[in-house]
């Protein structure tokens, strides 16, 4: 996993009550793990969206990471 890094955000104190709500933490939880939770939860939907719509079997997809992969270690090094 990435490293963590620390960044501020703003968030609605209503819109993160309502997170809190739904998401059924207690009351001494985190806003950072409010607002983390609910960041992870939505990327995984979209995840899970995007997989189920895309037309390429899971080879196909890995191979095209893998060549994007190349493709920009090829350009980090070019722009070196």
């Amino acid at each position: 996993m990435a490293s963590r890094a620390v960044k501020r955000v703003d968030v609605d104190a209503v819109l993160l009550a309502e997170a809190r709500d739904a998401m059924k933490t207690s009351a001494g939880a985190a806003d950072a793990e409010i607002v983390e939770r609910a960041l992870l939860a939505y990327l995984g939907r979209a995840l899970d969206v995007s997989q189920a719509i895309s037309e390429l079997s899971e080879e196909e997809a890995l191979r095209v990471a893998n060549d994007e992969l190349h493709a920009m270690r090829r350009e980090r090094r070019s722009a070196a």
